[in-house]
C-alpha cells in the first residue's frame, strides 16, 4: 500500500517517535511522515542532494549532503565536511548511540560512469573530527549498528554485506562478510528484531531478509519500480520501503514518480 508519493528519489527511510522520516534527493528535502495522522511535513532543505539521516543524543536531526560531501544539522549548518578524506559523493550513514556519524562514500562517479574504485567508510565523531574508519568496500551504501556492537554495511557493486566490530574508541575493525547475496544490488537496509537484515535491492525489484551466511528468509516483489531503501516501525511489523520508478538521474529528475509503500509483515 502507498502511503505517500510525489516524490523524484526517497531514500534513507527512519523510524522515529511514530513517525517516518526519509529524504528526497534530487528533490533536495527531508521529510517525515505521520503514521497516525498520515500528515507529511517537510523538515529540512538540502540543496547538495540529502541522504542519510540520523540524530545526535540531544535530538539534532543530521543530514548527509552528498554533493558538497558535507554532514549538516536540518538548519543547513556544517557539522563536518568531509572533502578532505573522500573524493567521491557520500551517501548513507548510521549514527550511533554517542552521536558518532559512519557516512559511506561511492568511491567513484557512478553518474559519468568513471571506472570503479575502492569505497569508504568515514567516521565524524561527536566533536566533528573526521577520519576514514574503514577502505577498499565495493561502493558503501545502508548500514546498521546491531546490538551486539557490529556495524553492517551494504556494498552494492561487491553484491553482499559486510559486517566489523565497532571499538570503544569508535573505530572499526574485523571486517567479515555477512552475507553474500547471489544477484542484484543491496542498497539500503534496516534491523530486523531477530537480528536477520531487510534489504532493498534496486536491480533485483524487491526487497529481502538476509541472515548471516546468507540465508533468505523472505522475499518482497516490487514489478515495475525500484526499492531503494527499507525501513520497520517500532512495533517490527510493518515494512516501509522507498521507491523510485528508475535508479537513472535523468529519468528520475524529470519526474517525480517515488513513492513510499507500506508492507504488513503480521
Amino acid at each position: 500500500m502507498t502511503v505517500a508519493s510525489g516524490f523524484f528519489f526517497p531514500e534513507a527511510p527512519r523510524w522515529r517517535d511514530g513517525q517516518l522520516w526519509f529524504s528526497d534527493v534530487f528533490g533536495g528535502l527531508v521529510y517525515s511522515w505521520d503514521s497516525e495522522t498520515g500528515d507529511l511535513a517537510q523538515q529540512a532543505s538540502i540543496p547538495g542532494r540529502p541522504s542519510g539521516l540520523g540524530w545526535t543524543p540531544d535530538g539534532d536531526l543530521l543530514v548527509v549532503s552528498t554533493i558538497d560531501r558535507t554532514l549538516r544539522r536540518a538548519d543547513g549548518t556544517v557539522v563536518a565536511d568531509l572533502n578532505p578524506v573522500s573524493d567521491s559523493k557520500i551517501n548513507d550513514m548510521v549514527v550511533d548511540d554517542d552521536g558518532t556519524a559512519y557516512i559511506g562514500n561511492d568511491g567513484f562517479d557512478l553518474e559519468a560512469r568513471a571506472p570503479e574504485r575502492p569505497a569508504q567508510i568515514l567516521r565524524v565523531s561527536p566533536d566533528g573530527e573526521v577520519s576514514v574508519a574503514a577502505d577498499g568496500l565495493r561502493f558503501a551504501n545502508g548500514m546498521v549498528i546491531t546490538p551486539e556492537r557490529r556495524l553492517i554495511v551494504a556494498e552494492t557493486w561487491g553484491r553482499r554485506l559486510s559486517s566489523f566490530a565497532v571499538s570503544h574508541d569508535g573505530s572499526l575493525d574485523d571486517q567479515r562478510v555477512f552475507a553474500e547475496l547471489d544477484a542484484g544490488s543491496p542498497d539500503g537496509i534496516c534491523l530486523a528484531p531477530d537480528g536477520r537484515v531487510w534489504v532493498a535491492d534496486p536491480m533485483g525489484r524487491r526487497v529481502l531478509l538476509v541472515a548471516e551466511g546468507g540465508a533468505i528468509g523472505h522475499v518482497v516483489d516490487f514489478p515495475g519500480y525500484r526499492p531503494t531503501a527499507c525501513v520497520l516501525d517500532d512495533t517490527g511489523t510493518r515494512l516501509f520501503v522507498c521507491t523510485a520508478p528508475s535508479i537513472d538521474p535523468a529519468k528520475v529528475q524529470a519526474r517525480p514518480g517515488g513513492e513510499i509503500v507500506v508492507v504488513d509483515l503480521g
